[in-house]
Protein backbone atom coordinates (compact mmCIF):
# COMPACT_ATOMS: atom_id res chain seq x y z
CA UNK A 1 0.00 0.00 0.00
CA UNK A 2 1.64 3.37 -1.00
CA UNK A 3 0.56 6.70 -0.20
CA UNK A 4 -0.05 8.82 -3.09
CA UNK A 5 -0.96 12.24 -1.68
CA UNK A 6 0.85 13.67 1.97
CA UNK A 7 -1.70 12.59 4.99
CA UNK A 8 -3.85 15.71 6.08
CA UNK A 9 -3.80 15.41 9.95
CA UNK A 10 -6.95 16.64 11.86
CA UNK A 11 -6.87 16.91 15.72
CA UNK A 12 -10.84 16.87 16.75
CA UNK A 13 -11.46 18.07 19.60
CA UNK A 14 -14.79 20.03 18.90
CA UNK A 15 -17.81 20.65 16.17
CA UNK A 16 -15.75 22.85 14.25
CA UNK A 17 -13.05 19.64 13.38
CA UNK A 18 -15.18 17.47 12.44
CA UNK A 19 -16.68 19.95 9.43
CA UNK A 20 -13.10 20.66 8.62
CA UNK A 21 -12.42 16.31 8.60
CA UNK A 22 -15.47 15.93 6.06
CA UNK A 23 -14.46 18.61 4.08
CA UNK A 24 -11.01 17.48 3.80
CA UNK A 25 -12.20 13.57 3.09
CA UNK A 26 -14.34 15.63 0.20
CA UNK A 27 -11.75 17.54 -1.22
CA UNK A 28 -8.72 14.39 -1.42
CA UNK A 29 -11.78 12.19 -3.06
CA UNK A 30 -12.23 14.85 -5.62
CA UNK A 31 -8.59 15.40 -6.32
CA UNK A 32 -8.26 11.32 -6.56
CA UNK A 33 -11.13 11.30 -9.43
CA UNK A 34 -13.68 9.71 -7.29
CA UNK A 35 -17.04 10.32 -8.41
CA UNK A 36 -19.70 12.92 -6.54
CA UNK A 37 -21.46 10.25 -4.51
CA UNK A 38 -18.63 8.28 -3.99
CA UNK A 39 -17.16 11.81 -2.33
CA UNK A 40 -20.16 12.38 -0.35
CA UNK A 41 -19.88 8.42 1.23
CA UNK A 42 -16.28 9.04 1.84
CA UNK A 43 -17.19 12.60 3.53
CA UNK A 44 -20.11 11.38 5.39
CA UNK A 45 -17.35 8.27 6.48
CA UNK A 46 -15.01 10.60 7.95
CA UNK A 47 -17.40 12.89 9.53
CA UNK A 48 -18.98 9.60 11.29
CA UNK A 49 -16.09 8.84 12.89
CA UNK A 50 -15.11 12.25 13.52
CA UNK A 51 -17.80 12.72 15.50
CA UNK A 52 -17.40 9.38 17.37
CA UNK A 53 -14.11 10.49 18.44
CA UNK A 54 -15.15 13.98 20.29
CA UNK A 55 -18.29 12.53 21.94
CA UNK A 56 -16.27 9.56 23.44
CA UNK A 57 -14.19 11.70 25.97
CA UNK A 58 -10.93 10.54 24.96
CA UNK A 59 -7.83 12.52 25.12
CA UNK A 60 -7.09 13.08 22.24
CA UNK A 61 -8.39 11.91 18.74
CA UNK A 62 -6.83 12.69 15.41
CA UNK A 63 -7.73 11.33 11.60
CA UNK A 64 -5.55 11.11 9.03
CA UNK A 65 -6.54 11.25 5.29
CA UNK A 66 -4.52 10.56 1.95
CA UNK A 67 -4.51 9.04 -1.28
CA UNK A 68 -3.43 5.25 -1.60
CA UNK A 69 -2.58 2.97 -3.93
CA UNK A 70 -1.63 -0.55 -4.72
CA UNK A 71 -1.05 -2.61 -7.65
CA UNK A 72 -4.33 -2.33 -9.89
CA UNK A 73 -6.69 0.24 -7.33
CA UNK A 74 -6.54 3.86 -6.10
CA UNK A 75 -8.13 4.85 -3.71
CA UNK A 76 -8.54 7.32 -0.21
CA UNK A 77 -7.71 6.02 3.48
CA UNK A 78 -9.27 7.83 6.03
CA UNK A 79 -7.29 6.26 9.61
CA UNK A 80 -8.76 7.54 13.37
CA UNK A 81 -6.38 7.39 16.05
CA UNK A 82 -7.66 7.66 19.61
CA UNK A 83 -5.75 7.44 22.56
CA UNK A 84 -6.37 6.49 25.94
CA UNK A 85 -3.96 7.54 28.23
CA UNK A 86 -5.87 9.93 30.29
CA UNK A 87 -7.69 6.81 31.93
CA UNK A 88 -5.64 5.57 34.73
CA UNK A 89 -7.47 2.11 33.72
CA UNK A 90 -7.02 1.17 30.51
CA UNK A 91 -10.58 -0.31 29.48
CA UNK A 92 -10.64 -2.63 26.55
CA UNK A 93 -13.99 -3.35 26.49
CA UNK A 94 -15.40 0.03 26.24
CA UNK A 95 -12.19 0.46 23.43
CA UNK A 96 -13.59 -2.52 21.71
CA UNK A 97 -17.06 -1.10 21.65
CA UNK A 98 -16.22 2.44 20.44
CA UNK A 99 -14.32 0.48 17.82
CA UNK A 100 -17.59 -1.40 16.64
CA UNK A 101 -19.84 1.52 16.84
CA UNK A 102 -16.81 3.34 14.63
CA UNK A 103 -17.22 0.52 11.96
CA UNK A 104 -21.04 0.12 11.87
CA UNK A 105 -21.48 3.41 11.81
CA UNK A 106 -19.38 3.71 8.48
CA UNK A 107 -18.99 0.06 6.71
CA UNK A 108 -22.32 0.75 4.18
CA UNK A 109 -19.92 3.60 3.11
CA UNK A 110 -16.31 2.26 2.70
CA UNK A 111 -14.63 -0.65 0.71
CA UNK A 112 -12.48 -1.60 3.60
CA UNK A 113 -12.44 -1.36 7.64
CA UNK A 114 -9.92 -2.23 10.20
CA UNK A 115 -9.10 -1.76 14.04
CA UNK A 116 -6.02 -2.16 15.58
CA UNK A 117 -5.11 -1.77 19.07
CA UNK A 118 -1.65 -1.99 20.99
CA UNK A 119 -0.21 -1.61 24.19
CA UNK A 120 0.25 2.00 24.17
CA UNK A 121 -3.46 2.04 25.35
CA UNK A 122 -4.07 2.97 21.47
CA UNK A 123 -7.03 2.17 19.05
CA UNK A 124 -6.48 3.27 15.26
CA UNK A 125 -9.43 2.65 12.42
CA UNK A 126 -8.67 2.10 8.97
CA UNK A 127 -11.16 3.11 6.32
CA UNK A 128 -10.83 2.62 2.72
CA UNK A 129 -12.43 3.64 -0.26
CA UNK A 130 -11.16 2.29 -3.82
CA UNK A 131 -12.14 4.27 -6.92
CA UNK A 132 -14.15 2.37 -9.33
Amino acid sequence: MNEITSPKRIVIKNDLDIVVARLQAREIARDLGFNTSDQARISLAAGEIAKLLSSKGSTSGEILIAGVSNEQQVGIQVITTKLMNGHTRYDYAATEKWSEDTLSAVLPLIDEGFVDQDDNRTTRVTLRKWRS
